[in-house]
This record gives C-alpha cells, structure tokens and sequence, in this order.
C-alpha cells in the first residue's frame, strides 16, 4: 500500500470514529451533535461524491458511501432535536422545512463548484466543508454555553481525520506514488507542490482548519472542566 494510500485509510477510519462519536453523544444527551448548517453540507458532499461525480478512486468511493450511511442518523437527530438550536418561535414543523432548504442550497453549491473546478476527488469542495465545519463547532460551543451533543473525543477523532486528509492528499499530488514518508518528503509536499490536490487554496484552508481544530479541542475541555465534567469520561 502506497503512503497517500495508508494515510487516507486512517483518515476515513477516524471519520467513522467521529461519526460513531457524534450519532452517541447525540442520542445520550438528546441535542445534535452537528451545527445544521454543516451537516448539509456534509451529507450533501457525500450524496455527490458517492452517487453523482464517482471518485478516481475506488477506495474514496467506498468512504464517501460510508460516511453517507453514517451521516443518515445525523440527519435523523437533527430532525428529532435540530429546532432547539433555533428561538423558540421557530416550530419545530417549520425548522423541518428550514433543514430541507439547507440541503437543497448546500447541495446545488457544492454540485457546481465541484463541476466548475473540475473537483474531480472533491479536495476543494471537502476542504471548504470542513473548514466551515471546524469554525461552526466553535460557535456552536459559545452560543450553546453547554456541551450537549459534543465530546473531547468528537473533537478530536475530527481533528486527526482532518489532519490525516490533508496528509493523503498530500501524498496524492502527481508524481511517485510510492514515495516514502519522510521528513524531507513531508516538508516538500506541504510547502512546495502546489498541484492538484494540493494547492495553495487547499493549503490554506487546512491552516484555518487546523487552527479551528485545536481551538475547539480547547474550549471543550475548558467548559467540560468549568462544569465540573471530566471530558475523558464523557464517551
């Protein structure tokens, strides 16, 4: 198996780890576990990537079906527990109708720009969803002021998914496939290549996501803390 290989298996790995994570903490506290707003971006990604652009790659394929299964008793929540996010004038049948638009809007954005940029393993349009996702984490921590629905370890299987995204993708650029992991190797890929799919654009959005990532894995464990919780027994 060839390293961008290895390093996307881990990557989809721990997507279902924090999938699995979220669809838990989800039901046991009874509050989604995902801002609405990612959410249909997220299933939207998915839906395009597993049923309409199929990816070069059979192993990508797979993923993205999973992830959309996984994704399906998301959905789920947010229809059961969505609206408590929303003012409470909001009922709970017209917050239904707000989440179908979302996914509607999300998908026909994401359908075109992964058409117009010819978006062919859906880097660009997968890094700006998890970009978008990482900072709603945080706001949906400050505007809850709670922890319902979330967990360190929610937070973190996200950031090594990610992290591990970026790696394969990395290692994906044209070239040797087989080129072994080094830290010559590393340094070259992340600040030199500049092709598809590792350009500047995506570069750049993996920083904020990075930055995001941490940023929340640090205000979650301060407020689990602040609520006399410990964050490491919170499953």
């Amino acid at each position: 198996m060839s390293t961008g290989a290895t390093l996307n298996s881990i990557c989809d790995i721990a997507w279902v780890f924090t999938y699995m994570a979220i669809i838990w903490r989800g039901f046991k506290d009874r509050s989604l576990g995902m801002p609405m707003v990612a959410l249909s971006a997220n299933i939207s990604w998915e839906a395009i990537y597993s049923f309409i652009y199929i990816p070069p790659s059979n192993a990508l394929l797979y993923a993205s079906i999973a992830w959309f299964i996984f994704d399906i008793p998301i959905v789920w929540q947010c229809f059961l527990y969505g609206y408590k996010d929303f003012p409470p004038h909001i009922k709970r049948k017209h917050f239904w109708l707000i989440f179908l638009a979302s996914i509607a809007i999300a998908f026909s954005i994401i359908f075109g720009i992964a058409s117009e940029f010819n978006d062919t393993k859906g880097v660009y349009t997968g890094f700006g969803i998890n970009c978008m996702i990482s900072i709603l984490y945080v706001c949906m921590l400050f505007r809850r002021n709670d922890i319902a629905g979330q967990s360190i370890y929610i937070a973190i299987y996200k950031w090594i998914a990610t992290m591990f995204a970026f790696l394969g993708s990395s290692f994906d650029a044209p070239g040797d496939i087989n080129k072994t992991l080094t830290f010559q190797t590393l340094m070259t890929e992340i600040f030199v290549e500049q092709t598809y799919p590792t350009t500047a654009l995506i570069k750049i959005l993996y920083a904020v996501i990075f930055i995001f990532d941490i940023l929340y894995i640090i205000l979650l464990y301060r407020k689990s803390r602040e609520k006399k919780i410990n964050p490491w027994a919170r499953i």
